[in-house]
């Protein structure tokens, strides 16, 4: 399984369709006026073990596109053959809760810690404990606010890049997916029930048997323009950015049309993919000490999970 994101809701056939009216000077790698791609989307839980979906977790999308007629950053960094693609790797809260690369590790060696017996128990929880408390309280919000929020539908919720981005040769931004355009009968409201009630739900909303005249699910995708970025603005994850000239620019859509999914076949392929923050053009170079350390752990896990799964 993967090392974060193990359980994955389902893997959809989708299209990404850039905006005819972009402005020129957005007009950089992947986003071309009137550019439509075939797309496929991961809709995720971000643990990296397969829980209950009402237990506390991120909520993570993943969009990789087709047929960009275009060598990746990660083909040339990671001495590999890949397709023409571009992933997006988003997450259900705007910044997050690790400022940097050294942050998340001591994170993660905390929640690497046993805890089978009580006393390993008490040991976690007090080095939890100790590492928001009493200097990451800001971050301590910020974690209780990505992992407790539990939507009804993965089709419901606005995901963000959190890290940043370069935008051709001057800017840095962030990425954000927005629903704008639900199918009728969607079930984000409705109470959750089972284990995998967010699957079910993706089931509900796309079955083209029970919406045979489905329209495509929409979501808006966009970039938040940080205005005279600074080294702590790409350095600092958990910062928010709400300077007075900053901006948010639409660049295009994700339509997600009426399918169905799910069988042994969809499933193994939809483990069998991988995405990277680093498959991109240069156009769109991640940024950051916690996009450069996933350089490293995203490529080595895939080589890692690819040659366990034999594939």
């Amino acid at each position: 399984m993967r090392d974060q994101h193990a359980k994955h809701h389902g893997c959809l056939q989708a299209s990404f369709i850039v905006h005819d009216n972009l402005p020129a000077d957005f007009a950089v790698g992947v986003f071309r006026p009137g550019r439509k791609y075939p797309a496929v989307v991961r809709f995720s839980n971000a643990m990296g073990s397969r829980q209950n979906d009402r237990k506390w977790d991120g909520r993570g999308m993943a969009v990789k596109l087709r047929d960009v007629n275009a060598r990746s950053l990660l083909s040339t960094l990671a001495s590999q053959h890949r397709p023409a693609e571009q992933d997006f790797l988003m997450t259900n809260h705007p910044v997050f809760f690790c400022k940097n690369a050294d942050e998340y590790t001591s994170f993660m060696s905390i929640m690497a810690m046993p805890r089978g017996t009580r006393r390993e128990r008490v040991r976690f929880m007090w080095r939890f404990a100790r590492f928001f408390f009493p200097r990451r309280l800001r971050q301590a919000w910020i974690f209780v606010a990505t992992a407790s929020r539990r939507p009804g539908s993965p089709l419901a919720v606005a995901y963000h890049s959190m890290t940043p981005y370069q935008l051709g040769d001057d800017r840095v931004v962030r990425y954000i997916a927005t629903p704008t355009r639900r199918a009728s009968g969607s079930p984000e409201n409705q109470e959750p029930l089972g284990d995998n009630f967010l699957h079910d739900a993706l089931v509900s909303t796309l079955d083209p048997s029970t919406n045979p005249n489905g329209e495509p699910v929409v979501f808006d995708f966009s970039v938040h323009v940080r205005h005279a970025a600074t080294p702590a603005d790409v350095e600092n994850a958990s910062r928010r950015w709400r300077r007075r000239r900053d901006r948010k620019v639409s660049l295009g859509r994700i339509e997600i049309p009426m399918q169905r999914f799910g069988t042994a076949g969809d499933v193994s392929a939809c483990e069998d993919l991988s995405f990277n923050p680093w498959n991109c053009l240069p156009q769109h170079r991640p940024l950051g000490s916690l996009n450069r350390m996933r350089l490293a752990v995203y490529t080595a896990s895939m080589r890692v999970r690819h040659r366990l799964n034999a594939l």
